[in-house]
């Protein structure tokens, strides 16, 4: 019986897939994208508030 679940340990190490370690991304794209929104973001709510100003 030790045998078999030896066996079917291996197997599932076998058929698991290997950890994918993320440190070796390159995630520099991503972050220029999310600062560039949140700079489109600031400057809507900064336009949308002077508006909102100019009319009170």
């Amino acid at each position: 019986m030790a045998k078999d679940k030896d066996q079917i340990q291996a197997e599932q190490k076998e058929l698991a897939p290997e950890y994918d370690s993320h440190d070796s991304l390159d995630l520099r794209g991503t972050m220029i994208s999310v600062l560039f929104l949140g700079a489109v973001f600031v400057a809507l709510w900064f336009a949308i508030f002077i508006l909102f100003i100019e009319r009170i």
